[in-house]
């Protein structure tokens, strides 16, 4: 677009130096038709550079989406930008440091033997496969609270429900205390809420009140905006003067009906990028997944994982144990 603009003014200001040519004989004209014929050549080079610029963002944009799983901040891990950064900036402790679990709760897995899922005290990868007919929200609330109750921060990324749904399952009074440590990556309002101006009202309502949303489209926009998450969270331990990493838990609500806006060989690739990072980081995280997914999705999902729970109408039940 803004290159056609560029030609536009480009024809224009051809026009404007033939007219001029015509009326040399007027000087008054002709002193305006130079003025006019000088103001096109420079909207002319404004905008032909512009649509330079904007096509190098979409490149780097492209590039950092494929390459990097990221749509920002990737440029440092580039030759010989990450030779730089990594020998004179980047600071190791708070990714290698974090504070130790005292306690692990998961009494929302009513029938599990909660001692089998303590071995997560140094992170791992839990899946969670439940029936199509299956209402799992009160799960995730009570995941949640949990989690902020052992003293861990949370990442609950959506990509198949409104964040809305969250937001109101949680009571007033605990509110406050839930937001210092939650962020919500609403990568479904983007695809589905079109221009209800209504969610963007409750969107308001609930940041008003402390929620923090980070907006997401795609895999790579997920990653960067648990990325954003993670400079949140480091600010919080700037604050408490403690630079031990405070333990984390990401939940990934059916990441797999992202694949209708992207692909399975991206979605494989999300999945084995962040199960096998954030395990290295000590976190604990959990995939929500339907246990209709197709097979070989599916598969890949369990043999991926550290823990299995099938959830239907009646009952958790572990398929899979952490070695």
């Amino acid at each position: 677009m803004l290159q056609l603009i560029s030609i536009i003014f480009c024809a224009g200001a051809l026009v404007i130096e033939t007219i001029k040519n015509s009326l040399m004989c007027k000087n008054s004209k002709f002193l305006l038709g130079n003025k006019i014929y000088s103001l096109f050549i420079i909207a002319f080079l404004l905008f032909y550079t512009a649509s330079w610029i904007y096509m190098c963002k979409i490149f780097y944009t492209m590039y950092g989406s494929l390459y990097h799983l990221r749509k920002k901040r990737f440029i440092k891990y580039t030759r010989p930008i990450a030779w730089f950064y990594e020998k004179f900036i980047h600071k190791t402790f708070y990714e290698k440091n974090y504070r130790d679990r005292t306690t692990l709760h998961f009494d929302m897995f009513k029938g599990i033997d909660a001692s089998k899922l303590q071995k997560l005290q140094n992170g791992g990868t839990v899946v969670l496969l439940y029936e199509d007919s299956v209402q799992y929200s009160e799960v995730i609330t009570e995941y949640i609270r949990a989690a902020i109750k052992d003293g861990d921060t949370v990442d609950y990324i959506t990509t198949y429900k409104s964040p809305l749904e969250l937001c109101r399952s949680f009571k007033d009074d605990e509110i406050s205390n839930i937001t210092k440590h939650l962020s919500i990556i609403d990568c479904f309002s983007t695809h589905y809420s079109f221009d209800d101006k209504v969610v963007k009202f409750h969107k308001q309502e609930f940041s008003s009140k402390g929620f923090r949303f980070f907006n997401a489209e795609s895999f790579a926009d997920v990653h960067t905006a648990a990325n954003d998450s993670w400079y949140r969270f480091r600010k919080v331990c700037k604050d408490e003067e403690n630079q031990y990493r405070i333990p984390h838990r990401t939940i990934y609500d059916t990441m797999s009906s992202l694949i209708r806006f992207s692909s399975e060989e991206l979605y494989f690739l999300f999945l084995r990028h962040v199960i096998a990072s954030e395990k290295s980081y000590g976190m604990i995280s959990l995939f929500i997944e339907p246990i209709s997914l197709e097979n070989n999705l599916k598969n890949d999902l369990i043999r991926m994982a550290d823990i299995v729970i099938e959830y239907n109408q009646t009952s958790f039940k572990l398929i899979k144990e952490m070695e």
